[in-house]
């Protein structure tokens, strides 16, 4: 599912600032201002699904006098009472701009139309029900090294809860900004949801979303009138232009890992592999790779290959089964093409066995695959 959520858009009018001030405190009785600056106020509103309004005046001449209104506001809840679920239609995006013109018409002398409206910025999210959010620990720790290691960020938070039943960690996202005009934040939306409701949701979402200032979603549509800028249109080019991007880091980083891997486990002796397993766990990202490293760069005998890959096993179950923040070392190659396909939009597949090893597949028309990269031997 993908769509849209918070945005603010804004409008230039030949309008007085005070007259403007004065109607959004007659509509919005109990909002609340803030003087941000001699000429730039602020309305917190908290209604519906409006959060503020800002008021600038840009232009004072003699006879004309010239304003700009920011609206920060929901899609989702325009309708709903809260944003679990993005505004996914043209339909419903059109309705909610539609009723933010005749907020503003309220609020000027002349009226205008819907075609004068721009994004300031808006929030386009991906979201996907999974099972345990934990299970995801792995992703979202080497997506973040990757971003980490790529990016010198301006911003970044990770963000971690606590199971007083299990007296242990778990993570439930971060926030990074590689640049400004961008900023990434993959979460538990069930989590966040849950914490600020009474009405509870069942199942984990994982949500990806990216928030774009006007400068970015200039570069990425050619355009910041809202009009212009449909909910597939932004899909399409956030596809081309952002998340080949975070795929291509992805894919470095687990080479990266694998690489680490490859050292640690050359030439290892018997009595090492449980202390080279649990010193290096932060670069596992599935037992499966580690299976097929030890399968093919060991020199020893297959029953005695066969023996460490048990053991390897063995070992992961038992470190995850103590590990805080919780995460899971199984069942990650297929995760890793769930987020992939369903969160950056890269229609492909991952495999890794002892033959083809760790390979990623671009997919045509459904069916096709075509090798993109491989880790070799």
């Amino acid at each position: 599912m993908y769509g849209l959520d918070r945005a603010c858009i804004f409008v230039e009018v030949e309008t007085d600032i005070y007259f403007i001030k004065s109607k959004i405190e007659s509509i919005f009785p109990n909002s609340i201002s803030e003087n941000t600056s001699r000429k730039t106020k602020t309305y917190n509103i908290s209604q519906k699904n409006i959060n503020t309004i800002k008021v600038e005046e840009s232009y004072r001449g003699a006879t004309l006098r010239k304003a700009i209104i920011r609206i920060d506001f929901s899609y989702p809840r325009a309708k709903n009472q809260d944003n679990i679920f993005p505004v996914t239609t043209e339909l419903e995006k059109k309705e909610t701009e539609e009723n933010l013109l005749q907020i503003i018409n309220q609020l000027i002398d002349e009226p205008i139309q819907l075609e004068r409206l721009k994004y300031d910025f808006l929030e386009f999210c991906i979201q996907e029900k999974v099972g345990a959010f934990y299970k995801y620990h792995n992703i979202i720790s080497f997506f973040y090294r990757a971003l980490a290691r790529k990016y010198e960020d301006i911003n970044k938070v990770q963000y971690y809860n606590f199971n007083t039943k299990e007296e242990k960690h778990y993570t439930t996202g971060f926030i990074f900004q590689p640049y400004a005009g961008w900023k990434l934040r993959l979460y538990s939306k069930g989590h966040e949801h849950n914490r600020n409701h009474e009405t509870k949701v069942r199942g984990a979402i994982l949500r990806l979303e990216h928030r774009l200032s006007k400068t970015v979603i200039k570069s990425l549509v050619n355009t910041i009138y809202i009009q212009e800028i449909t909910i597939e249109k932004l899909k399409e080019k956030i596809s081309e232009k952002i998340s080949r991007q975070l795929y291509e880091i992805i894919v470095e980083e687990i080479c990266y890992s694998h690489d680490v891997l490859v050292k640690v486990l050359q030439n290892f002796k018997s009595r090492e592999l449980s202390g080279i397993i649990r010193d290096n766990q932060e670069w596992i990202l599935d037992e499966k790779i580690v299976d097929d490293i030890i399968s093919n760069t060991s020199s020893k005998s297959y029953p005695q290959i066969k023996r460490y890959r048990t053991r390897v096993r063995t070992i992961l179950l038992e470190s995850q089964a103590r590990a805080s923040p919780k995460r899971n070392f199984f069942g990650n190659i297929e995760r890793l093409e769930n987020f992939l396909n369903n969160l950056l939009f890269i229609p492909c597949k991952v495999e890794c066995n002892n033959q083809k090893h760790l390979t990623f597949f671009f997919t045509k028309k459904y069916h096709n695959y075509e090798p993109f990269l491989t880790i070799p031997k």
